[in-house]
């Protein structure tokens, strides 16, 4: 869940990051045009203005020297034309303004010069309306616009087929190719979509290595059926085509295929349970007590194993506790650990104990303890493989303690295997303790 949203907030962040990035690098183009273009062309076109101020003042003071009445030769010389001009006397009042209506403007550039006429001083203002951008002007920065969005949009289709589409290209070829049964390999990381593609490496991994599993499975299955399925199929025989046999000859054939046939049992059922514990359903849970629990395991193992000489004790320090398992695949943890150390017990006093007490961070912790003949350190962690057994005449498939690990990690707990200090093996697992809401 975390890298989940580590994921998002990294591809808004990226996305969010590429859009400042193209707006600033817009504001460094535009800045550009107006330094070495624009800047330019507004000076000269203001310098231009500035200068034919210039000219329509001198024209006036020239004028001026040959006219009887100032305020008729403005008037008439205002005519037609896109300035407006002001005459103020030598105090600065301001006498009159000269303008066609529609050239009036209050942003506008001006030009000023004090003019004699008649031994009189007179300061005349020409000005002219502020039109520095233009329509002409507004059109190529429209064009330079719309041609800088076109650059970055081609960038931006660049870099996102380099960061998205390319890596999703390579994940949909690696899917095509894995259906011809080519693996893929991971790459570099580099972005999201290649941390989806390693997650897809991992998964096709996981399955490889569990379709290995499952065939190493069914060819182990295969080989403990066979080897007892030989022994019934050759004594059938021998009882069908021999007629000449003894009733104990025929009476000990029929012992041994029966023999054989139990074994054949045991190895199916096993592998039935591997199955079943394997199988994604939904659990059939239910809240039972550690006590429960407890008086279970006495009534069901006490005496049984009391009659193998064996000495059994079922210990708790949290009896009013309450756990919410699969009962039926939770008491199979308990009969595949017992059966596996009954068959490894080597010594004249023989020792099972089973320790059920609390554990911090809400945890109960099972140890089911025996004083057999223990395991090399070397390969206590492949006993929960499947098929793994240190039984090397192959009388039992090895799924024992596999089942009892599917068992306890569906249920969200640990498993794990040490020799113990009594001199034997345990098996030690933790379950939750079951809370009300």
């Amino acid at each position: 869940m975390i890298n989940k949203i580590r994921n998002n907030l990294s591809i808004r962040i990226g996305f969010i990051t590429g859009v400042i990035v193209l707006i600033l690098f817009n504001i460094l183009l535009l800045t550009g045009y107006y330094e070495l273009y624009l800047e330019k062309t507004i000076s000269n076109k203001y310098q231009t203005t500035v200068n034919e101020l210039e000219n329509h003042l001198n024209k006036i003071a020239t004028d001026l020297t040959q006219e009887e009445n100032i305020d008729t030769y403005l008037k008439e010389y205002i005519k037609d034309k896109d300035i407006t001009i002001a005459i103020s006397d030598s105090n600065n009042k301001e006498i009159n303004t000269y303008s066609n209506k529609d050239t009036i403007a209050r942003n506008s550039i001006k030009n000023s010069k004090i003019i004699n006429f008649k031994d009189e001083y007179y300061l005349i203002t020409v000005s002219k309306k502020r039109n520095i951008v233009n329509f002409k002007i507004a059109i190529n920065v429209l064009l330079f616009e719309i041609i800088n969005i076109a650059i970055l949009a081609l960038l931006g289709i660049f870099a996102s087929n380099k960061k998205i589409l390319s890596p999703i290209a390579s994940l949909s070829k690696d899917f095509n190719n894995y259906k011809f049964g080519i693996i893929p390999r991971k790459r570099h990381i580099r972005g999201e979509i290649y941390k989806l593609q390693n997650d897809f490496v991992d998964l096709v991994n996981n399955l490889e290595e569990e379709k290995k599993k499952q065939n190493r499975i069914i060819a182990s299955i295969s080989h403990d059926i066979k080897t007892p399925l030989t022994s019934i199929l050759g004594y059938s025989e021998r009882l069908l085509t021999n007629k000449n046999l003894s009733d104990e000859t025929k009476n000990k054939y029929a012992t041994t295929i029966y023999n054989k046939s139990l074994v054949m049992k045991e190895i199916v059922e096993e592998f039935d349970d591997y199955l079943s514990c394997n199988l994604k359903d939904d659990k059939k849970t239910e809240r039972i007590s550690i006590k429960y629990l407890v008086d279970y395991l006495n009534q069901y193992y006490k005496e049984d194993l009391k009659e193998k000489d064996i000495e059994f004790k079922v210990k708790t320090d949290c009896p009013n506790l309450t756990i919410d398992v699969d009962l039926a695949k939770f008491k199979r943890i308990f009969s595949n650990t017992i059966t596996n150390s009954i068959r490894h017990f080597d010594k004249n006093k023989k020792i099972l104990n089973i320790n059920i007490n609390e554990e911090k961070d809400d945890k109960i912790i099972f140890e089911i303890a025996d004083n057999g003949s223990g395991c090399n350190e070397e390969v206590l962690d492949k006993i929960f493989e499947p098929l793994y057994t240190t039984d090397k005449s192959r009388k039992i498939s090895g799924l024992g303690l596999s089942i009892c690990k599917e068992i306890v990690e569906s249920h969200n707990g640990t498993i794990k295997a040490i020799n113990n200090k009594i001199g034997g093996f345990s098996i030690i697992f933790t379950i939750n303790i079951y809370k009300e809401d």
